[in-house]
């Protein structure tokens, strides 16, 4: 099995006006530098890498988003930038926000959903997707099908509540749907999601040396000291709501904790929440797939993106076959163990190398099969801090 090093191109841009990142100059209780990270105007194709390049920096730098949350004020626009943009929000524990007299609609929904925490102050409104392509009629029924389901998946997988998913696919696309008051509560965008609420709270009752009940009971108080006549059935009750940072105890405004950074250690922190496999056919076009084509000089690969802190990263990948091969690189010598980051089993089915790169978001691996590799199975893990975190799975046949 040689390891297969490609490069990937990556083009130039200048950043549009829609994904804002800003440093503000200012720093919070912790030193740490706040910056913002809005999304302003219609959301474009490849927006998305635009804003992980904006989250790549953050990370690299420990930054700290303003207010912990990306910033809403969108009509929408592309679909697939949107949901990718809404990935990266889940898998690096932000939270969104639409400040009162802005607005979020349509594709811009699918970001709010992803926010740990979401804080819909302003307008919110829904309708079905528009079709920009030509559809060949004989396809529609397919075609809408499809990508009706493709986000009834995604805001299922962000927890969205049942009545907002059927919105989605209720409201006409030449009409608009604006949630009420009453509509966003029921619907969850006034507060932290389970896992991420709960994570944060464990955290947080370790950090302090108080009960989780008591943290709990002291953001109820908070209710009260924020509108101290608001009630289930009040107009203005969405003024009562404590901030998506206090939720997550990022921010405590009742005690001395302000700016605290409610998180584990940086060099603790490798999460993968996207990833891919499959085959690179002799033009490097990319099918995801388990299934590898045994032919000497085919290609497999790896993908995913990822949350992390610090200039660089550092993992384990461990590669194990159904029998003895020879590992190396490409057009270079073998490997073995007398090498800095190899370790070759003592049967030659597996070999474990440490990578180290930039942190980016992002990461990729690849091999391409020889004569001596067997058919069969293929595994390939990967390792922080010696855990498995992420296992790909593939089959030579």
């Amino acid at each position: 099995m040689k390891y297969f090093l490609f490069l990937v191109l990556l083009i130039p841009y200048v950043a549009r006006p829609d994904i804002i990142y800003e440093k503000l100059g200012i720093k919070d209780a912790q030193g740490r530098e706040i910056v913002s990270l809005r999304i302003e105007g219609s959301i474009e194709l490849d927006d998305d890498i635009i804003f992980d390049e904006a989250l790549a920096d953050i990370n690299q730098n420990n930054y700290r988003v303003q207010f912990d949350s990306v910033i809403l004020n969108s009509p929408g626009g592309n679909i697939s930038s949107a949901k990718q943009i809404g990935i990266a929000v889940r898998g690096n524990h932000l939270s969104t926000w639409v400040m009162p007299h802005d607005s979020c609609s349509s594709a811009c929904v699918l970001i709010l959903q992803a926010g740990v925490c979401k804080m819909a102050n302003g307008d919110i409104g829904i309708h079905r997707a528009k079709y920009e392509e030509d559809i060949p009629l004989d396809e529609v029924h397919d075609n809408v099908r499809y990508h009706e389901i493709q986000t009834e998946d995604y805001l299922t997988y962000m927890e969205a509540s049942p009545q907002l998913i059927w919105l989605f696919n209720s409201i006409p696309n030449w009409d608009m749907k604006y949630l009420t008051n009453s509509e966003k509560r029921n619907f969850g965008l006034f507060g932290a999601n389970s896992e991420e609420m709960q994570y944060r709270l464990e955290i947080a009752s370790k950090k302090f040396g108080q009960y989780k009940d008591d943290l709990l009971e002291r953001l109820s108080d908070r209710l009260i000291d924020i509108y101290p006549e608001a009630t289930w059935n009040s107009a203005d009750y969405l003024y009562a709501t404590p901030s998506c940072s206090e939720q997550l105890f990022l921010e405590d405004n009742m005690t001395e904790h302000v700016g605290i950074n409610i998180a584990p250690q940086p060099d603790t922190i490798f999460e993968i929440y996207e990833w891919d496999r499959g085959t690179i056919d002799e033009n490097e076009n990319f099918t995801s797939t388990e299934k590898i084509p045994y032919k000497v000089g085919q290609s497999y690969y790896y993908s995913f993106k990822y949350y992390a802190k610090g200039k660089e990263v550092t993992f384990k990948e461990r590669v194990t076959t159904s029998g003895p091969t020879v590992w190396g690189e490409i057009g270079g010598e073998s490997y073995n163990n007398d090498m800095p980051g190899i370790e070759v089993s003592n049967d030659s089915s597996s070999i474990t190398i440490t990578r180290s790169f930039a942190n980016d978001g992002f990461a990729m691996g690849s091999w391409e099969l020889t004569k001596d590799d067997p058919k069969g199975p293929v595994i390939i893990e990967i390792l922080f801090q010696d855990k498995v975190i992420q296992t790909f799975n593939y089959v030579i046949e």
